[in-house]
């Protein structure tokens, strides 16, 4: 795991790419590299986090083939001791034990498509100072998930890319101006849907994706999408027993373990004492033969019902692991804050927990593994059998009951208003619906009119861009969380917090032939029962303590209400004055939130408001008026 960052077609600038790297020094504390190559106009940087391979010879920019192949790679290909043992076969010769090398091995034999046959997490460029006629002189690629970022900007000409955003506001090529529908995507739900970022100037590489470079001529290749991926895999699964797929599943979930467990340093895992993350560890100990060291959080204002560190102690003697806890007070939020904003990159409601747990794991181990993943994968969420229900029950939406419940909603918003509008709606926007922070009539009624017109469209016509009419319900719901919540919440915070400790974390749930077998099965094996994640529940039994099989699904909570109106009552206060705020909220508004802090009851959106104006502050971002 690395930071990487580069730009091709401007005169190299060693100035420019040191500010880039030293911005991203967190990522990679142990060693740093640079090339330059002015007959390219080639900038790369690297900042290195040494997992596979520790030795100066895994040191990046790494070359290859007599200097003709250059590469900056950030992540983990897997299965690279496979396909180094095929390219010796074929004649390659490596002077390294990293997967790196074998990345630009692979590259030089196979060009693009070697990228379809990397197993793993990873982002990385790539630039070939002798392209062959009609190959490109540089490639992008991210893996197919989205694990890894990988950020890039368009400016006169240079392409400038970097792992993070606070790399590429050093390039001096992007400007600190917000982009107005980014702004209004985060007002709705809490995050910037990719691939947009928070900046007018920057975009994501979409996952599942390539770019090529020829000249100045630029073209994004998808080399992987879940559904098409899974077109053969869905029709022979339609009649698999729940058995047999509980069978295929198990092994499916050691193999993806064996694999996650590939490294040159220790690893550990994160334990929620969850379904997922107990798991996950229970499979890595089966893999590995070894006793894993297991981290958690805890909250001293949560109460004992929602306090997951009981649980995690639970799986944690089941499995035997080394397991370590740490207890966040209220007095700590007022430090932690400032923390939390200069680390997230880009404003987000989540990743706080990751930033607490990965700074508790990085005192011991450079690597975890996470249950990320598992909701969306195996239907975990309520809404994956709201969604099912509704599909059944009102396949294509009730346009005079949407319409009647868009009134009621208006005038008193409830459950069963909330409930009438999910039933009616047509599938894109029941998916649309989740997770919003602001409703319609909030966006209406408590931001600023420019802010609002359409939003509720843009959010729909997203979701239907996401929809694939030959997928069932279930598949079309984690479609459309892999391809929004995964990637642009989950993912994105997951890296960016980690990686402010230096740490690794490996969500081995993502592990892509599991994923696509999974998703392929029917929604009826994934409903199935009344357990939670049935299908996972029984393919990884013998590790999950009977108290957690059975434990109902519960959504992970974070004291942030006492937090606001404890120690961080004036500072919410604060930037409820000041003037980013007046730009994008009403009066009535924002003075209801200021009631409501002294009151003691803030709303939840009032932490991502939080986010989004003290980043916005401290990065000296200008918001759009």
């Amino acid at each position: 795991m690395c930071g990487i960052a580069g730009i091709f077609g401007g005169h190299p600038n060693r100035e420019i790419i040191s500010r880039m790297v030293r911005a991203m020094q967190h990522r990679g504390p142990d060693a740093d590299g640079y090339y330059l190559d002015p007959m390219g106009d080639v900038s790369m940087g690297h900042t290195r986090l040494s997992i596979i391979d520790l030795s100066s010879t895994g040191h990046q920019p790494m070359s290859y083939g007599d200097e003709r192949f250059w590469i900056v790679f950030n992540g983990e290909v897997y299965n690279y001791r496979e396909l180094k043992t095929e390219l010796e076969q074929a004649g390659h010769r490596f002077r390294s034990t990293s997967d790196t090398e074998v990345v630009l091995a692979a590259y030089a034999e196979w060009g693009t498509n070697a990228i379809r046959r990397f197993r793993g997490m990873f982002a990385f460029a790539l630039y070939d100072r002798a392209p062959m006629p009609g190959a490109p002189s540089v490639v992008l690629a991210r893996d197919r998930l989205g694990i890894k970022p990988l950020l890039y900007a368009n400016k006169g000409g240079v392409l400038v890319f970097a792992s993070e955003l606070r790399a590429l506001m050093e390039s001096g090529f992007v400007a600190k101006q917000a982009d107005p529908e980014a702004v209004l995507d985060y007002l709705a739900v809490g995050a910037v849907f990719q691939p947009r970022t928070i900046l007018s100037d920057v975009q994501t590489l979409p996952p599942g994706c390539w770019m090529e470079m020829r000249g100045t001529e630029q073209r994004i290749v998808h080399y992987w999408d879940l559904h098409e991926a899974t077109e053969g895999l869905r029709n022979e699964l339609k009649n698999i027993s729940f058995e047999d797929a509980v069978v295929r599943v198990r092994h499916l979930l050691l193999d993806a373990a064996r694999y996650n467990m590939v490294s040159d340093v220790p690893v550990g895992a994160f334990l929620s004492g969850g379904i997922d993350s107990t798991s996950v560890v229970g499979l890595m100990s089966e893999a590995s033969g070894r006793q894993i060291r297991t981290f958690s959080v805890g909250f001293e204002e949560v109460s004992h019902s929602m306090d997951e560190r009981q649980y995690a102690r639970i799986a944690a003697k089941k499995l035997d692991t080394d397991h370590q806890e740490i207890v966040v007070t209220a007095v700590d939020a007022a430090n932690i804050f400032p923390k939390i904003i200069d680390s997230i990159d880009q404003p987000s409601i989540d990743g706080t927990n990751t930033w607490l747990v990965s700074q508790l794991a990085r005192a011991s181990v450079k690597v975890t593994v996470s249950g990320l993943g598992g909701d969306e994968l195996f239907a975990g969420y309520p809404h994956f059998r709201w969604i099912a229900d509704a599909a059944q029950e009102c396949p294509k939406g009730w346009p005079t009951g949407l319409a009647i419940a868009r009134l009621l909603s208006s005038i008193r918003p409830n459950r069963f208003t909330q409930h009438r509008l999910f039933l009616y709606s047509p599938q894109a926007d029941r998916l649309a619906l989740l997770r919003r922070l602001l409703n319609d009539t909030g966006l209406r009624c408590d931001v600023l009119p420019e802010w609002n017109r359409e939003a509720s469209l843009r959010l729909t016509r997203r979701q239907e861009g996401f929809l694939r009419e030959d997928a069932d319900a279930v598949q079309q719901t984690s479609y459309g969380e892999s391809r929004c919540y995964l990637v642009s919440t989950l993912l994105r915070d997951g890296d960016v917090m980690s990686m402010a400790h230096g740490l690794e974390v490996r969500p081995m749930l993502l592990d892509h032939p599991l994923v696509e077998f999974v998703y392929a099965l029917p929604a009826k094996l994934k409903l199935r029962g009344k357990i939670n994640k049935g299908l996972l529940v029984h393919a990884a039994e013998k590790y999950l303590p009977e108290m957690l099989r059975n434990r109902p699904k519960m959504g992970f909570e974070m004291p942030f209400g006492s937090w606001m109106t404890g120690p961080l009552r004036d500072k919410m206060r604060s930037l409820l004055n000041c003037p980013t705020a007046a730009r994008l909220f009403q009066p009535k508004y924002l003075n209801r939130l200021q009631e409501q802090v002294v009151k003691g009851n803030p709303p939840r959106e009032l932490w991502a408001w939080a986010i989004l104006l003290g980043w916005s502050e401290r990065f000296k971002v200008e918001l759009p008026s």
